[in-house]
Order: C-alpha cells, then sequence, then structure tokens
C-alpha cells in the first residue's frame, strides 16, 4: 500500500485550534485512507500527515474533503512515497562476526 506524506502550512493566529481539528482525524477519515500519525515539523512546512491509502483517488479525497475544509490550514503538499525494503543484506563485516560468536 502506498504511502503520502502530507505537508501542511497553518495560519499562525489559529495554530492550537488547527492541530486540535488535525489530531481529531479518524484513523480512517475517508475509505482506503488510513491515518498513521501527524506530527509538527520545523522549517518551511508545519505539520505533516503520514498516511497509507489504496490510490491516488482517495488520497485527493482524503486532502479535498477532509484536510482543506480544516480551519487555519493555509497550504498543503501531498508527497507520494514509496518505503525501501527495511531489510539489508549481511556484509562480510557482519558475517565473520556471527561467525565468531
Amino acid at each position: 500500500m502506498p504511502e503520502y506524506l502530507v505537508l501542511l502550512k497553518l495560519n499562525p493566529g489559529k495554530l492550537i485550534d488547527t492541530l486540535g481539528a488535525i489530531r481529531s482525524f479518524p484513523a480512517m477519515p475517508v475509505p482506503g485512507v488510513d491515518i498513521c500519525y501527524s506530527m509538527n515539523i520545523f522549517g518551511v512546512w508545519d505539520v505533516g500527515i503520514w498516511i497509507n491509502a489504496d490510490n491516488s483517488g482517495q488520497v485527493l479525497e482524503f486532502v479535498q474533503n477532509k484536510v482543506k475544509d480544516v480551519p487555519g490550514v493555509s497550504e498543503v503538499y501531498t508527497v507520494p512515497t514509496f518505503p525501501h525494503a527495511n531489510r539489508r543484506k549481511k556484509g562480510k563485516a557482519q558475517e565473520t562476526k556471527n561467525t565468531e560468536d
């Protein structure tokens, strides 16, 4: 299942209310979209929402019908991501260490 990072810029005057609204999204705000977590970001963007979705149409529905409707959200940028496998091939140093144990 593809993962997406939804980056948000917030209106500083509505920061607390906007964060509260984002944090109270249900785990599945639209069919096919699962919210993994939200996070504060320091820099150009203020908040990120990490989601899983079956397809990009569902992400578009989430962003257009849920995220953009939150008072205080001034800009949204969605980044599709494809995680690398979490497995690493054993290197010779690791193989040697394991045989010495």
